[in-house]
């Protein structure tokens, strides 16, 4: 009997009805659609897609005054709120092309940020830099900032300008809509260049896998709305299927995860999605819960980052009592480069589990199931199927298609892929080849469904074996005194053993160093017993110290640049 490749494909064609963000977004604001509601904890702003549109082409105005033109870059960098909304909008409406940043993630010094700005300034050709007063006033002070930023404005810049009518371009959908700057990035910044069509094409797929119904669903999200999963996830795709969304500030979510609940309950929230950090802090910070009535929630999205099988049972746990749906939740895949969605698991399939023998994952690339408790399981989360349109595929060593049940590079087509690394062509021609999207990501499929188990770059390879840092990260987590969620692992040569030290990072709340020391030996002890693996290195940080990227993926690559210079740990 001959094994099936691992490639697997969606057999749905969704059309969407236009060809742009631009035609959606005005087609939203005549029929009178409802948008956004920003939820700032003082007050609560709600505006149709008829008013954005009004305060978008103010937006337009005063950008064309300035001397932007299509095809000029704009680079905004503004909190959570009304103006990152339509001044985005406003960018796309007049042809140029908005590059959605961070904002600084701590009160303190915007020294290094300003650099690391100034790299993607740069690298894009930004025309005008539209952010906020902090922001600005940093700029201001820093000559190097001012030289590479363009002009700098902000909301006050729009006092005086009217939303009288402008002549707008035609847009079509093999124009840019925006950069996607992807997170985490070392060296030169690396924009992913992502046309109308693509971002429509893409919206509307999610859609379709939510079976979303815009009289009914109703969407609340704390996410950033510069990161691909809250800007296209949530803001744009409530454009191109209009339906009300609301959205609160990430800040006050990870003050008190609470909120976003609590948020859910108050609007009756029907679908939202974040990483699966923000589940497990929802778990272990879940403030007074008495009252709280999560029966409205369908789909619980979870993606981003790894998934963990005990994460969703203990929020599962937790919740339950309620009225929080088991079958709500929806481990998710994709990226950037691909827009934003790749797999959603069907309605029927919802969270599939797969018990799998770590020693062959891990030595031999081979999935085998029905793991025993000598050789070590270890639990993958499917992420599903490929959205409508999108197709994707395993790769083994040799540049061919792996058979199912085989690990290996995850490769994805279809019509949402970016199209390329703006003005990067070396990059793009390495990530873009043979009409697939490299992704570096590892997995496997398994009766066609997706299955991730690592990044390519990441993996630790230790005395031959292949260990991924979310199992290593996922148990050490679960150790008492150890913040769930914050912990890096990574290799570090060892030039006298001839392989990889494995190297372990973790937050803790106590100080003492007897107390560090009785943690470490129980993390050292844990993944012995599961893993098998030593751990040659235990470091211990403050909470919070760990660095994440904006969408709070573990950047192990920074952490182990920061224990190397002592700077962490």
């Amino acid at each position: 009997m001959t094994t099936p490749l691992s490639r697997v494909s969606s057999p749905v064609d969704v059309r969407p009805p236009h060809d742009s963000l631009v035609a959606a977004f005005e087609a939203a604001a005549r029929s009178r659609a409802p948008f956004v509601t920003i939820h700032t904890g003082r007050e609560t702003i709600e505006k149709t897609a008829e008013v954005a549109l009004d305060a978008a082409l103010r937006w337009s105005k005063l950008l064309a005054g300035r001397g932007v033109r299509r095809g000029d870059r704009v680079m905004l960098l503004m909190p959570t709120g009304h103006a990152f909304v339509e001044a985005m909008l406003g960018t796309m409406l007049l042809g140029a092309i908005p590059v959605p940043l961070a904002t600084p993630m701590t009160f303190g010094s915007v020294d290094r940020y300003l650099v690391n700005l100034a790299h993607i300034a740069k690298d894009c050709g930004a025309r005008v830099t539209i952010t906020y007063g902090r922001i600005r006033d940093a700029i201001a002070k820093d000559a190097a900032a001012k030289a590479t930023l363009g002009d700098v404005i902000g909301e006050g810049d729009l006092d005086g300008v009217a939303s009288t009518a402008i002549e707008l371009p035609s847009i079509g959908g093999s124009e840019t809509a925006f950069l996607q700057y992807t997170s985490g990035t070392t060296g030169r910044p690396k924009g992913a260049i992502i046309t109308h069509r693509a971002l429509v094409s893409n919206t509307f797929s999610m859609a379709h896998g939510l079976d979303l119904h815009p009289e009914s669903d109703v969407g609340v999200s704390w996410l950033p709305l510069f990161h691909d999963m809250g800007l296209i996830g949530v803001l744009l795709m409530s454009i191109c299927h209009p339906y009300p969304i609301h959205v609160m500030s990430p800040e006050s979510f990870v003050m008190k995860p609470y909120r976003w609940l609590d948020l859910i309950q108050r609007v009756g929230g029907t679908i939202t999605a974040a990483p699966n950090f923000a589940y497990d802090m929802c778990v272990a910070r879940p403030g007074d819960t008495s009252g709280l009535h999560l029966e409205t929630l369908r789909h619980a999205l979870n993606g981003a980052e790894p998934i963990h099988a005990s994460t969703v049972q203990r929020f599962r746990e937790r919740f339950g009592p309620h009225g929080f749906r088991a079958d709500a939740v929806m481990p998710v895949y994709g990226m950037a480069e691909a827009t934003l969605a790749i797999t959603f698991p069907s309605h029927q399939e919802r969270m599939q589990v797969l018990a799998v023998d770590r020693a062959a994952l891990e030595r031999d690339g081979r999935v085998v199931t029905n793991a025993s408790a000598n050789s070590g399981g270890h639990h993958a989360v499917s992420v599903g199927r490929p959205i409508a349109g999108m197709s994707v595929a395993i790769f083994g060593e040799d540049g061919n298609v792996a058979p199912e049940r085989t690990v290996g590079e995850v490769r994805v087509a279809g019509p949402s892929l970016m199209d390329g690394y703006f003005g990067n062509d070396e990059a793009s021609a390495s990530a873009l080849s043979g009409g697939w999207l490299h992704t570096g990501d590892l997995g496997f499929v398994d009766g066609g469904q997706l299955y991730i188990t690592g990044r390519a770059k990441e993996l630790i390879i230790k005395g031959g074996r292949n260990i991924y840092p979310y199992d290593v990260e996922r148990i050490a987590g679960e150790i008492d005194g150890v913040r769930t969620g914050g912990v890096a692992a990574f290799g570090r040569t060892n030039p006298v053993t001839g392989t990889e030290d494995l190297v372990v990072v973790a937050e803790t709340s106590y100080t003492d160093a007897a107390k560090r020391e009785a943690i470490a030996k129980a993390v050292r002890a844990e993944l012995l017993e599961v893993l098998g693996v030593k751990a040659d290195d235990v470091r211990f940080c403050a909470v919070g110290k760990v660095p994440r990227t904006t969408s709070g993926k573990i950047r192990r690559r920074e952490c182990a640049r920061l224990i190397e210079s002592g700077a962490l740990g």
